[in-house]
C-alpha cells in the first residue's frame, strides 16, 4: 500500500469486487486516497486505487477506483475461484 510517498506492508481482510478491508499500522483517515498492489495467485498482481470510507485504526475499508479492466476481470475470476472452493469443502 502507498499513500503520498509511503509505502507499507497490510492484510487484506475481505475483498470483493467494489472494495477491500484491512489492517495497517499506516494512519489513515475517510476520504484519504492510497495505491493497492496486490498478488491474488502466483501469476495475477492487481493494483487499484483505493478511497477509504471506513477508519478504525488499526481496519480500514476502501471503495476500488482506477482498476484496469484486466484487474477487475482477474479479480472477478479470483474471487469466483474463492467462492468455488468454499463451496467445495462444506
Amino acid at each position: 500500500m502507498t499513500r503520498d510517498r509511503t509505502t507499507t506492508l497490510c492484510e487484506i481482510l475481505d475483498i470483493t469486487d467494489q472494495g477491500l478491508h484491512f489492517s495497517t499500522d499506516l494512519l489513515l483517515s475517510e476520504n484519504d486516497t492510497v495505491r493497492i498492489e496486490c498478488q491474488l495467485d502466483a501469476d495475477c498482481i492487481m493494483q487499484c486505487g483505493l478511497v477509504i470510507t471506513h477508519a478504525e485504526p488499526p481496519r480500514f475499508g476502501g471503495r476500488m477506483t482506477h482498476l484496469l479492466p484486466e484487474h477487475q476481470q482477474q479479480l472477478a475470476l479470483f474471487i469466483q475461484r474463492l467462492i468455488t472452493s468454499s463451496m467445495a469443502g462444506l
